[in-house]
């Protein structure tokens, strides 16, 4: 986890891994890779329900514990309880009639900061609901246990922690978004599961995995283009296209790798803040290395002084509060742009006065003759 954060602000120094809030929660990073939960020491035994029965109306209680097929009801906080199956209750499958009137209430500031792009501090409490609610409703089709794990998840991955995913999925809580949350969660957990293996470190399986995102390649990959994308939604397409970037730029072959990164920023400008900041980044030092820069034709050092200005300033007007690191500082402007001026009209010639037709002579009057009175 840690690791992971020192690996990236290396190769991307744009990236500051200096904050204060940071240390603070490398804290509570360690804590949950050693445990998969925050360790807080009161952790929930009851939480107020209401069960639709099939016979018996819809009682509302207190759900005091729950089993694969069964939970444990009480009519009162600190009432007897007894067990009613799954079988009681209305619904089929997933749809089952109990609503967990606490779901609210306590995943308002989580998902408040999530909303508001702090991640961190959302990851850290979404662990607090899964630690306080999983041993309590964990089996409870569609509880909240398993959607805070799911957003505790997601949380980690848009704060670029990646390698403490693959532990959390494997964790009961990780495990119980597949069997108890709808198939909204499982098409995205899919996302989860690649960046398990991305933050594993594990390029040749990545690389596989990745594959089923991409057309077939007909000859020989190295001496083609980057295969194109199937098609997929914007969100995904943001993600396979980062980790792809990362798969072209270990193996060196810096132009595909360029060609992704700009595809990430381009799309992840305002959704994907730390992928766009990252993938800036990874262009800005491919680009700082293009030996276009110094060349001796300045149509092409123009060229290439314009695409590395044109994302360095991009970058500087996206993150005002992330320093720019002194070897991109000179980039940071606007680029310059030719303006050709159309060319200035000549006014059309005036079109010659036409003369008025002549009035033909009248004819005189016959002379000896007069006009009678």
């Amino acid at each position: 986890m840690i690791g992971t954060r020192k690996l990236e602000n290396k190769r991307n120094p744009l990236i500051d891994s200096k904050s204060k809030r940071m240390k603070f929660f490398k804290t509570t990073l360690l804590a949950i890779a050693l445990s998969g939960l925050v360790n807080l020491e009161a952790q929930v035994n009851v939480t107020p329900a209401t069960l639709y029965l099939v016979q018996g109306g819809n009682p509302q209680g207190f759900i005091t514990a729950s089993a694969p097929r069964a939970v444990k009801f009480a009519t009162t906080e600190n009432g007897t309880s007894r067990v009613i199956q799954l079988s009681e209750i209305r619904g089929n499958g997933l749809e089952k009639g109990i609503r967990l009137e606490a779901r609210s209430e306590v995943l308002a500031d989580p998902r408040a900061a999530f909303s508001e792009g702090d991640y961190l501090e959302a990851a850290r409490g979404f662990a607090q609901v899964v630690n306080d609610y999983q041993g309590l409703i964990l089996n409870i089709p569609q509880n909240f246990a398993s959607e805070a794990m799911f957003y505790q998840i997601e949380s980690f991955r848009r704060a670029g922690n990646f390698k403490i995913l693959a532990s959390l999925l494997d964790s009961p809580a990780g495990k119980s978004i597949d069997t108890m949350l709808s198939d909204r969660y499982k098409e995205l957990i899919r996302m989860q599961k690649l960046w398990a293996v991305y933050g594993a470190g594990d390029m040749d399986a990545l690389s596989k995995e990745l594959e089923a995102y991409q057309e077939p390649v007909v000859g020989q990959a190295d001496l083609l283009p980057a295969p194109n994308f199937r098609k997929m939604p914007q969100s995904e397409l943001v993600q396979i296209a980062f980790m792809r970037a990362k798969l072209f730029e270990a193996k060196g072959e810096k132009d595909k790798a360029l060609q992704d990164y700009m595809r990430v920023f381009s799309m992840a400008f305002a959704n994907e803040p730390f992928l766009s900041k990252q993938a800036m980044g990874a262009s800005l030092v491919i680009q700082s290395s293009d030996p276009a820069l110094k060349s001796e034709s300045e149509k092409t050092k123009k060229a290439a002084l314009r695409q590395i200005q044109s994302v360095a300033y991009f970058f500087s007007k996206r993150f005002p509060d992330t320093p720019m690191p002194p070897q991109f500082q000179e980039y940071a402007k606007m680029p310059e742009v030719d303006i050709v001026l159309a060319p200035k009209e000549e006014p059309a010639p005036a079109a010659a006065e036409e003369k008025p037709a002549e009035e033909a002579p009248k004819e005189a009057a016959p002379k000896g003759k007069k006009g009678k009175k």
